[in-house]
């Protein structure tokens, strides 16, 4: 995804609410105090943002390595990245704790970590603030998958089907990845009959996409 929400606009949006909200405008003598604490917040979340794409440049050069001492170098610079993308992110909703968007970056940074339940929570802060971000909808139930809660998973999907075609398309094949892998390498939490059960799920919810014409719409990637 693009790697910033364009900072003017973000800004503006801040402004407007604010207006809206206690009907005054921005004192004229802001400018001289420095930055407000909201556009702080998104300075912090787009450098969050800046070092998340530099993660997946670095997971792009891992999967391409053809050594395992390359794989592994790309993805601890990856894995460096993601720690940086958290500490921006952190320091955004400290700024501006009703900056959805740097929640659900965080929650994904910290998912990419293995940190399954600080991302969940990172995800339900940022849906609280804002229940129609398909975005954080979509990567929380990846982050149930990381945790084997797939009927969750299961649930988010049906949620964004109809709201959010593309990202309804984005969760199915991570289920499908999600299935192959505990197959491959099953884990107790799973068990074989449940297995099955979610790989017949994922084959009606392809036959009703497919029959529905698809999503015609190319997969998200993260703002």
């Amino acid at each position: 995804m693009w790697f910033a929400i364009a900072f003017l606009l973000i800004v503006g949006g801040f402004y407007q609410e604010a207006g809206a909200a206690g009907g005054e405008s921005k004192p004229s003598s802001s400018a001289a105090a420095g930055p407000s604490l909201e556009e702080q917040a998104v300075a912090h979340y787009n450098d969050g943002l800046k070092h998340r794409d530099k993660a997946w440049e670095h997971e792009e050069k891992a999967a391409a390595a053809t050594k395992e001492k390359d794989r592994k170098k790309y993805l601890d610079k990856a894995s460096k990245k993601y720690a940086k993308a958290i500490a921006d992110q952190l320091k955004a909703v400290q700024k501006n704790p009703r900056l959805h968007q740097a929640f659900s970056s965080l929650g994904y940074a910290y998912r990419k970590m293995g940190q399954y339940d600080k991302a969940l929570q990172a995800y339900d802060t940022s849906l609280k603030l804002d229940p129609t971000y398909t975005e954080a909808v979509e990567y929380r139930a990846e982050a149930y998958l990381g945790l084997n809660r797939v009927a969750e998973a299961q649930g988010a999907y049906e949620s964004l089907f109809s709201r959010d075609p593309a990202r309804a398309s984005q969760l199915l094949t991570a289920v499908k990845a999600w299935a192959a892998q505990r197959a491959e390498q099953p884990v107790v939490e799973v068990s074989a009959e449940k297995l099955l059960q979610v790989e017949s799920w994922i084959a009606a919810k392809e036959k009703t996409a497919e029959e529905m014409g698809g999503t015609g719409q190319e997969e998200p990637k993260e703002w």
